[in-house]
């Protein structure tokens, strides 16, 4: 059919074909008195001010103008205008523009139900077994969309088996979708390859059921419902990266990279300084290394051993076979004691115990206050923290913002019982992240139980949520996945990839090697094609491992490492403390390196002595 039509149900002007013409929601076609939005419409080329709210479908305009009804009625039915009032004489809607009529019976049908009587068995590759019969409108629950409405229908009796009639007239292929830029193909379930983790629509984030029709793209593992496959968003506005919430002030999440959590620490203590103690923030700095004592005598987290003043250097060294190389400590990963970040160039003062392998930021040693006021910390505004430390580095303390485990420094509400770590006392209050890139996000008590781009469960009371966009979560946890980061056993930078990362059949983890959801965040190497699950890269444990105590056990000497065991396949045995029994599919151990012997740290706990002293700067 031409892009121009000359039609009797808008003689005055010829129409013009628009494909994806942009109308008010509630627009409606003039022959169907339907929605027209989302199917290819003709519109009148004329300026008229009078026809600008004259729609035609492209199908109704296809209508034929007359048809028969076999032994129903002995006259033929003409497609015409009606008079107000109008009503079909079928299904009694009320109201119509255009009918099928017979004059001389004063009889009258909606151009649906003369469709209807057009077409009323077909074969439909949906539903291969059997021919679909078509029904009258009727409430049912549609087996293509699964939705629930009322409506004409294809039925296949000896299945039990319903379909919108829409449903049955859903395009094989959508060839230009503007949301995506590769033909989507009509399919009737979900790949088998596909149904390891649940799929959700593209366009409106909900879930796809595994026997629903849908649209499909192979080539990027991407889904769209049907009902939502006519959706005007565009392509470029999905996949637009540049944040136009124009909060300035607000921390750009996520952070570069696993040593930027350390800069934003220092960079909210500042502003501590400026809003909590006073002063200008424009002198508000970090002392420099000549500003910090050379030797520590007694710091209050290490009172054995006096602390060291150290420049965390990186070594350049081609002779790989040198035994002095073992020696050298920078060319090892430090991890601060205190706020549990690595020690890298960015930052290179630090103190030392070496005969310990207690490490100390320089800033951690010397700045963090040994007390936030009340008010300081908007997690807990009511009262006033105190910096603390346990005394052995087994004793873990688990954070009541994000739930997480730490052996490192943290503030602790004596009058609530309540413990916060080092990087949740400084996370900002209102960030922007590039997950949901037109409004910022504040912290606020959650409402939802899964955030709304990891997948995973929130378990903790604050979380960052969008005020506009209501229903829009974020999981503190997922404040602290980097945008950058390296696999120790790969050279390549790692990049978080936020959902939908496109890809073409299935993925799996290179570390548990279980499949890689592409609709949830990931991190993926473009040089490489390896993709890897976030939560398999970022530990959620906020604590330093490595750590030995000696135990006798059946007279011999063990040196036990702390490490974190965790099952990486679902059928995988769990992990046996060699003292209690129990297995575990996560947990933390103390592992002997010689031979292997496990047990889990409960077990060390109630065998070593003064479990539950602290360590304190008030101490």
């Amino acid at each position: 059919m031409s892009s121009t039509l000359e039609h009797f149900s808008h003689p005055e002007h010829p129409l013009r074909l628009k494909e994806d013409v942009v109308v008010e929601a509630n627009a409606t076609c003039s022959v169907c008195d339907e929605s027209v939005i989302g199917s290819p419409t003709y519109t009148c080329s004329s300026n008229n001010i009078g026809c600008e709210s004259f729609y035609l479908h492209k199908s109704c305009a296809q209508l034929p103008t007359e048809i028969v009804r076999p032994m129903k009625d002995p006259h033929p039915l003409a497609l015409l205008p009606r008079p107000y009032g109008c009503s079909c004489d079928i299904c009694g809607r009320r109201n119509l523009k255009f009918a099928y009529a017979c004059a001389d019976c004063n009889f009258d049908i909606c151009v649906i139900c003369g469709a209807v009587s057009q077409d009323r068995v077909i074969s439909h590759q949906g539903h291969p077994e059997h021919t679909l019969t078509l029904q009258r409108r009727a409430l049912f629950s549609c087996d293509a969309c699964f939705e629930e409405t009322k409506d004409y229908s294809y039925v296949c009796l000896p299945c039990d088996f319903w379909i919108h009639k829409k449903c049955a007239a859903s395009p094989p292929i959508i060839p230009t979708p503007a949301y995506h830029h590769h033909p989507l193909t009509l399919i009737f379930s979900i790949p088998v390859e596909h149904r390891y983790f649940p799929r959700r629509c593209t366009i409106c984030k909900e879930w796809i059921p595994i026997l629903s029709w849908s649209y499909y793209c192979k080539k990027c593992t991407f889904f769209v419902h049907l009902k939502c496959s006519t959706s005007t968003i565009s392509f470029r506005s999905m996949e637009e990266n540049v944040i136009v919430d124009n909060d300035s002030d607000a921390v750009q999440f996520p952070l570069p990279g696993v040593e930027s959590l350390f800069d934003l620490i220092i960079t909210q203590y500042i502003k501590f300084q400026v809003e909590i103690q006073g002063g200008d923030e424009n002198r508000a700095t970090i002392s420099t290394v000549n500003d910090d004592p050379h030797i520590i005598l007694g710091h209050w987290s290490h009172e054995e051993h006096p602390l060291e003043l150290l420049q965390f250097t990186i070594s350049v060294d081609h002779n790989d076979d040198d035994d002095n190389n073992d020696n050298d400590a920078d060319k090892k990963a430090l991890i601060c004691d205190g706020c549990v970040q690595p020690i890298t160039m960015s930052h290179p003062s630090y103190y030392a115990c070496i005969e310990c392998g207690f490490f100390l930021h320089s800033f951690c040693a010397n700045k963090l206050p040994s007390e936030l006021p009340a008010g300081a910390s908007p997690f807990h505004p009511h009262h006033s923290l105190l910096l603390n430390q346990r005394l052995e580095f087994y004793n873990l303390v688990q954070c009541g913002f994000c739930k997480s485990i730490t052996n490192g420094f943290y503030y602790e509400c004596k009058t609530c019982d309540i413990k916060v770590d080092i990087r949740c006392v400084f996370l900002p209050t209102r960030i922007r992240h590039q997950s949901h890139k037109h409004h910022s996000l504040i912290q606020r008590p959650s409402t939802r139980k899964i955030c709304s781009v990891s997948g995973i469960s929130i378990t903790h009371t604050l979380v960052y949520a969008c005020e506009t966009c209501r229903s829009f979560e974020i999981s503190v946890d997922c404040a602290f996945y980097p945008n950058r980061m390296k696999h120790k056993y790969d050279d390549h930078s790692l990049i978080l990839r936020l959902p939908p990362f496109f890809y073409e059949g299935v993925f799996y983890c290179q570390i548990c090697e279980e499949q890689v959801n592409n609709q949830l965040w990931l991190y993926h190497c473009d040089e490489c094609d390896q993709s890897f699950h976030n939560y398999c890269l970022c530990s959620y444990f906020n604590g330093k491992l490595g750590g030995t105590i000696e135990r006798i056990i059946d007279n011999q000497t063990h040196k036990l490492a702390l490490v974190i065991k965790q099952i990486t396949r679902a059928n995988s045995p769990p992990f046996s403390c060699a003292f209690c029994g129990r297995g575990y599919i996560m947990m933390f151990f103390f592992e002997c390196q010689g031979c292997g012997f496990l047990a889990c740290i409960f077990c060390c706990i109630r065998r070593a002595h003064g479990a539950n002293k602290l360590r304190s700067p008030q101490a």
